[in-house]
């Protein structure tokens, strides 16, 4: 593994921190998606259904003990509620903010990195290139060996970029598609919340 890190030449080494930083931010994303969200659809359909049948009280009881998005912004309008319509809702406007930042938290860092990542490998290539045709000049073209160590650092460069990239896309457009399902049943909790008080 090592030979072909330093086959990879300079370029690899701020491909190791984007790679050291995407797979934080996966793991951590994938952490808080699975304490927050995971778990909890038989809890969230009963708590839209007290929302709907206007038990807030019960409602409110329920999101005490859930993980879910949802039940946290529940918890924060409900407080407000009894200072009327309007408090309940300045206060879910307050409460989707902080829940947004919340599931929003690391996803432009994250395709950040998998864009730069892909650029960087692009870097490599073209500076491995360049040390091929350096090598060429130099030595003129005898034997192929010659360009070799250039066009390997171009190819592995490439590769690192690419195998940083791909999974960091991936993962993003997952939590991308959690977050908009969030997002979802938040608005339903907002719009039966509001029919409640």
């Amino acid at each position: 593994m090592w030979s072909y890190f330093a086959k990879g030449g300079i370029m690899m080494w701020p491909l190791l921190l984007c790679s050291i930083f995407s797979w934080a931010i996966i793991l951590e994303r994938t952490y808080f998606f699975w304490k927050t969200i995971f778990g909890q659809k038989a809890q969230l359909h009963r708590l839209l259904q007290h929302l709907g049948q206007k038990r807030l009280e019960e409602a409110v009881k329920l999101a005490e003990r859930m993980r879910h998005p949802a039940a946290a912004m529940l918890k924060f309008a409900a407080a407000k509620a009894q200072e009327g319509r309007g408090a309940a809702e300045r206060s879910l406007g307050e409460a989707e903010s902080i829940v947004a930042a919340k599931l929003e938290k690391y996803m432009g860092l994250l395709a950040f990195l998998a864009s730069i990542s892909t650029l960087m490998g692009f870097t490599g290539t073209v500076l491995g290139m360049i040390r091929a045709f350096e090598s060429i000049v130099q030595a003129g073209v005898s034997s192929p060996a010659v360009v070799a160590s250039g066009i390997a650092e171009a190819l592995v460069t490439t590769a690192a970029g690419l195998l940083i990239a791909i999974p960091a896309f991936a993962f993003h457009a997952y939590f991308n598609h959690l977050i908009e399902r969030t997002e979802t049943e938040i608005s339903r909790v907002q719009r039966l919340f509001l029919n409640s008080v």
